[in-house]
């Protein structure tokens, strides 16, 4: 749509250029949408992840960072490692892969510039106008100045702590706090995702690109000597001896990353009017290993919804509402199991080892898996792709 006098009218506006802003932003500008992403941080930057992709994503990756995805290593095993020592190991199939997060988001984001996006970093959204059928205006601050632009839609990819002024503070599940560790690792051999018990957590092992192997942990933050402690990753060591064997030859490639609280369990009630995408629709257990696959994938789906009110009716807020649906709908199986899943986290060690034995046998562990992923929104397959 041509703007009025000189002012320029966006189709589509995202906040936020992590895995789900830029993949709405890149899908968005192949559809032919006129699209600027606005994000607060600089790229390359680490975030707390667990850089596993699993697989309903990656023939999405594969449209949009070819080259990335030619250098992920593939996962298509997983261990349970049980504080006794015990190891419990069952397939992924199809296999997944491991991205670092450093790599992922920048490349993610200049394949949205390269589609055609405009791409701002340094920016911060800070309100939202809406207008019925028409295009609202938001306003962000970019090197210390208030700046204004147009949208007929807004995509609101900004995470889990967003807050915009012209829309409902979202709530959050404050149930159990927990802290989330992240560091990468060099020096110890990679394979397939590794998950150890912790007596106040667990954490995570997998292999990212260029050899290298991802950690990331969440625990409690009344464990005991988690308070003041300055080297979290001996700190997970001497919490599980079976990790501590693991880690025994490890190097720190890059800094520690820490985020605290996060908070688990289902996303809060979404406001009406923009599409929402990644973890500021909901946030996902990262036990599963299913958030960053369920980010690019609603983040896409958003793009093609929004695309599809636009070339039809206008009514953005309508489509935005379907597709606060079809992710529901999506996410619904994955969110049933991930409650059990949870409960097994936090259950004593003798019901850990128990349930571990039982995921070991036969397809149980690999039917899980398959149980906490994106599952296809079959009453919106007019507007998806063969990546679904």
């Amino acid at each position: 749509m041509a703007a009025s006098g000189s002012e320029r009218v966006w189709d589509a506006a995202v906040a936020g250029g992590g895995p789900a802003g830029a993949i709405a932003a890149w899908r968005a500008a192949r559809l032919g949408l006129r699209v600027v992403v606005l994000e607060r941080s600089r790229f390359p930057r680490d975030k707390v992840c667990g850089e596993f992709v699993s697989a309903e994503a990656l023939p999405l990756l594969a449209q949009a960072v070819p080259e990335l995805m030619a250098a992920a290593p593939e996962i298509a095993a997983a261990e349970w490692i049980t504080l006794s020592g015990r190891r419990y190991a069952f397939p992924l199939a199809p296999a997944a892969r491991g991205i670092s997060r450093w790599r992922l988001d920048a490349q993610l984001w200049a394949a949205a510039g390269a589609a055609g996006a405009e791409t701002r970093s340094g920016a911060i959204v800070r309100a939202w106008r809406p207008a019925p059928r028409g295009a609202g205006e938001l306003e962000f601050t970019a090197a210390g100045h208030t700046e204004r632009l147009r949208a007929r839609a807004l995509i609101v990819a900004a995470g889990r702590w967003w807050r915009i002024a012209g829309m409902p503070v979202p709530c959050v599940t404050r149930r159990r706090a927990w802290v989330g560790v992240k560091a990468h690792l060099a020096g110890i051999p990679a394979g397939a995702l590794q998950m150890f018990a912790l007596r106040h957590g667990y954490c995570g092992l997998a292999p990212v690109e260029d050899g290298g192997v991802n950690l990331c942990a969440l625990v409690r933050p009344d464990a005991p000597g988690l308070s003041g402690c300055r080297d979290i990753v001996h700190w997970l060591s001497a919490a599980a001896p079976p990790l501590a064997r693991r880690l025994h030859r490890a190097a720190m490639a890059r800094p520690v990353q820490v985020t605290a609280p996060v908070y688990l369990g289902r996303g809060a009630a979404l406001p009406a009017g923009a599409f929402f995408a990644g973890d500021a629709g909901g946030f996902a257990d990262p036990f599963t290993g299913a958030g960053l696959a369920r980010a690019m994938l609603g983040g896409a789906l958003a793009a093609e919804m929004a695309a599809a009110a636009l070339a039809g009716d206008g009514d953005v807020a309508a489509a935005a509402a379907c597709h606060a649906l079809a992710v529901q709908a999506a996410t619904r199986r994955a969110r049933r199991w991930t409650a059990w899943l949870r409960r097994w986290l936090t259950a004593p060690p003798p019901w850990q080892d128990w349930a571990a034995a039982v995921l070991a046998r036969g397809r149980a562990g690999q039917g899980l898996a398959a149980r906490t992923r994106w599952q296809p929104p079959q009453n919106f397959s007019a507007l998806t792709n063969d990546y679904w």
